[in-house]
């Protein structure tokens, strides 16, 4: 009998423990929309889930952004697609400080649930939230802190939703462009090591992997004919900021006026160490950066890397190459090697500007000067002098 008693009063504790209890008829739910911020993992905004009960004094946030920069092998993980990510909860009033802190917006949407289909959806999260089941591998087009909340919110419904999000006919590129605008390097780089995949056309259920995206889809989202969700309430309305990237430092200025400059000294001197120079650091850079397509494409647990048309330009295979640049009579193989690079780079071009964009325009003066100086290694003899 006295065992009996302990038991029963350790029920109580296990419970706190693990902050399960049943939410009174005043719990709120609702889904939380951050701005974009200006770090580079924070430039999509983020998403998270707020569960409000004033009667138990219950004011939790579920994020499932978090991840620990003391993961072993941490940049490694990243690179490779294989960085856990977590479920976290905080109290409310400190999911706001930090955003306030950050500069950042939070809008809020409340969930019009019944008292059934918000106490599913609170034991979903704490059971998600259980040590053996807060982590994940995180994929950020397709699960992320915005596919979870929109994922386990559905979970928690017994009927379907209509999300009646107008189709504009956007593939995953034209998303990640309207929050790139103002990062236009950050841009050119995401386009270079996103594969083809990137150019296919997106579902209007995909385009709620972006926080404002399912932000508006519950704007409009319906059971039944039923709201799902409110619209939209502003909790803290960011001072606005005036982002602004002169056009002279974006990567298609930048790279266009270099290859211009150095097509001009290259035609005025006509020096062989010049041409064999900038060829040599050309076939270096487009080797690491194949390098680094053939990684991410073939090694990583990334969903859209492969394939990726910017292989033709950025190729692993010129990292060998280049030991030959600085050589006055090029072996055979090299020479064979140049004029296949040449050719493909030639045809490749009109095809990629007219009829299927696969690499990013300012990466055509990039891939016009690796044929000029492909073509003028294959000459070099007889034009050029040396020093």
């Amino acid at each position: 009998m006295k065992h009996f008693i302990l038991f029963l009063l350790a029920i109580p504790l296990f419970a706190l423990k693990g902050n399960a209890f049943t939410l009174s008829e005043k719990a709120e739910i609702s889904i939380l929309t951050c701005s974009p911020g200006t770090e580079l993992y924070s430039l999509f905004g983020h998403t998270a889930i707020r569960i409000h009960d004033p009667a138990q004094q219950y004011d939790e946030v579920f994020n499932y952004g978090t991840f620990d920069f003391d993961t072993p092998h941490f940049y490694l993980k990243y690179a490779q697609g294989l960085l856990p990510y977590q479920l976290t909860k905080a109290p409310f009033r400190h999911f706001m400080y930090g955003y306030q802190m950050e500069g950042r917006s939070v809008f809020s949407q409340t969930l019009f649930l019944d008292s059934l289909q918000r106490q599913t959806l609170f034991d979903l999260l704490l059971e998600n939230y259980r040590p053996e089941n807060r982590s994940y591998l995180y994929n950020f087009l397709f699960d992320n802190c915005t596919t979870r909340s929109r994922d386990i919110l559905l979970k928690s419904l017994s009927e379907k939703v209509d999300w009646n999000i107008e189709d504009s006919n956007k593939n995953f590129w034209n998303l990640l462009d309207e929050y790139l605008q103002t990062s236009p390097w950050v841009q050119w780089g995401i386009h270079t090591i996103l594969g083809q995949r990137g150019n296919h056309k997106a579902t209007t259920f995909q385009y709620m992997f972006l926080p404002d995206y399912l932000m508006y889809g519950l704007n409009t989202a319906q059971i039944n004919g039923q709201s799902l969700a409110e619209n939209a309430q502003i909790l803290y309305q960011a001072p606005a900021q005036k982002i602004t990237n002169p056009w002279y430092i974006t990567p298609a200025f930048v790279f266009a006026a270099g290859v211009l400059i150095l097509l001009f000294l290259g035609y005025k001197f006509r020096n062989l160490f010049f041409l064999n120079t900038v060829t040599f650091i050309m076939f270096l850079f487009t080797g690491i950066l194949g390098c680094l397509i053939v990684f991410l494409g073939g090694f990583t647990a990334h969903p859209i890397t492969a394939p990726n048309w910017n292989i033709l330009w950025a190729n692993p295979l010129n990292l060998i190459i280049l030991i030959f640049i600085m050589k006055k009579k090029l072996p055979r193989f090299v020479t064979i090697y140049l004029k296949i690079y040449l050719s493909i780079l030639t045809i490749a071009i009109p095809v990629w500007l007219l009829a299927q964009p696969a690499v990013p325009i300012a990466s055509i003066s990039l891939i016009v000067l690796m044929i000029y100086l492909s073509l003028l290694q294959l000459r070099k003899k007889n034009e050029y002098t040396s020093i």
